[in-house]
């Protein structure tokens, strides 16, 4: 990822860096509640004391519901105007991506006018109808005709948003996807990786099993996955090798506990002292060597099961060889696709706005989305007037401290050409080994001339 695609983390909330112009607004408006507070006291002291009814907080419970009314519609209609359209990323620039707004657009409207309307009602009801002395709520106990009517009406609304939206889903999920390019999308704490099949067209196997820092997608080669049980087994080695000087290690932590605890270094140093007095009484109470234990079982069960995957021949079949793993994904105008996601560590959401298409990334299973793009990068940027838009898939689900910053740029070219040039570019998981040259022959040496003898 470029230098330049990484987002500025979330500030957090810390009062101490309010300036000035902060403090005293917000010391203002407490100041004003404040105020308005002891009014309604001083009001209720006095009806208290005269016998009199001075303000009526019905009323005035009343006016506030207009208030309130009024202000809530400014803040929608400044919602819709100013926020409204970060909802839809301009013209979706996938094949279903039309048919996708137009659902969205009916869902709205409908939703948008039932709420205008339920909420004026309801708060000038509030109004209208606020407690007077001199009127008598009217008890209505039923009416049919308001009964079938608000049953009815949201039932058929309902079923038309429901049955639409199923339809649309159905036709985006269902489409034949026999000719479309597979790409695999790979979510981790915090990126995106993607593979591409090499010039076989297949994928090599996975499992997670295999997931290592030289092998992050879990792919079946020979050498990272030897490479890694070699690891596993360093590491377990070195763990009963701690197991085995556990009660030296159990003297050492105490030794150091006493003569920090001797020398008074409590107070001055509390977290290192927090730290050795842990270790200490770990070490005692044999919660240590448990820990490593476990640890060592841990690593044993997952050398065990990459030896069982390593002795399947149709697993390492080498199919996975020539796949090629970006950090970009490139598509190409027209042509469909099916993104297949799989996950590491929690559960991501892969979220393409401008292609309309969303999906969770499961860690344990793999899950697809299959869509075409029908618009170029230099279309889009063309269209939105900006010549360094780029088209991006996120990570729409929290996942973790760094989630904001979780993207891969998507690039779609005009045609195949393009496409191949790039992927031509990209390294595979493993490098061809190029044969040795056959040794050059050593050339003759040259026949020494033979004097010409003059004939007579």
């Amino acid at each position: 990822m470029a230098a330049a695609d990484v987002v500025e983390a979330p500030q957090e909330f810390n009062p101490s860096a309010w300036d000035w112009n902060t403090i005293l607004t917000l010391s203002l408006i407490l100041l004003v509640i404040l105020v308005i507070a002891r009014a309604f006291d001083i009001g209720s002291l006095t009806e208290k004391i005269s016998g009199k009814r001075i303000v009526s907080s019905h009323k005035i419970n009343g006016w506030i519901a207009i208030v309130f009314l009024v202000l809530g519609l400014i803040g929608v209609w400044y919602e819709m105007v100013y926020h409204g359209k970060y909802v839809m990323v301009g013209n979706a620039a996938s094949e279903h991506g039309a048919t996708y707004d137009s659902m969205f657009m009916w869902t709205f409207g409908f939703t948008f006018v039932v709420f205008i309307v339920t909420e004026v009602l309801l708060f000038y009801f509030m109004f209208r109808y606020s407690y007077r002395e001199d009127r008598k709520a009217l008890y209505y106990f039923h009416n049919n005709k308001l009964e079938v009517i608000w049953t009815i009406v949201p039932a058929i609304v309902l079923t038309f948003l429901v049955l639409r939206g199923f339809n649309t889903w159905s036709k985006i999920t269902s489409s034949d996807n026999e000719d479309a390019q597979e790409i695999e999308v790979f979510a981790y704490q915090f990126g995106w990786k993607a593979r591409y099949a090499g010039a076989d067209g297949k994928f090599g196997d996975n499992s997670f099993t295999f997931i290592s820092g030289t092998n992050p997608l879990g792919l079946a080669v020979e050498g990272s996955v030897d490479e890694l049980t070699q690891s596993l087994n360093d590491e377990i080695a070195a763990l009963e090798a701690l197991v085995a000087s556990a009660d030296d290690s159990a003297a050492v932590w105490k030794a150091r506990l006493v003569n920090f605890e001797a020398q008074g270094r409590q107070r001055a140093y509390p977290e290192e002292y927090k730290k050795i007095r842990e270790m200490a009484m770990d070490a005692e109470s044999g919660a240590y060597v448990r820990g490593l234990e476990k640890e060592i079982k841990r690593k044993s069960t997952n050398v065990k099961r990459i030896a069982k995957f390593r002795a399947d021949e149709k697993m390492f079949n080498k199919a996975g060889y020539d796949d090629k793993v970006v950090t970009e994904i490139v598509l190409v105008k027209n042509q469909p696709y099916v993104f297949k996601f799989r996950a590491r560590d929690v559960i991501h959401s892969a979220y393409m706005p401008e292609f309309r298409a969303q999906m969770n990334c499961v860690p344990g299973m793999s899950t697809q989305f299959a869509f075409t793009p029908i618009k170029t990068t230099d279309e889009a940027r063309a269209e939105k007037g900006n010549p360094e838009y780029d088209y991006y898939l996120y990570c729409n689900k929290i996942c973790g401290a760094a989630h904001y910053n979780m993207k891969i740029k998507i690039t779609v070219v005009d045609n195949q050409a393009q496409y191949e040039s790039w992927l031509a570019q990209q390294a595979p998981v493993v490098a061809p080994v190029e044969a040795p040259a056959a040794p050059v022959a050593p050339e003759a040496p040259a026949a020494p001339e033979t004097p010409a003898v003059a004939i007579n």
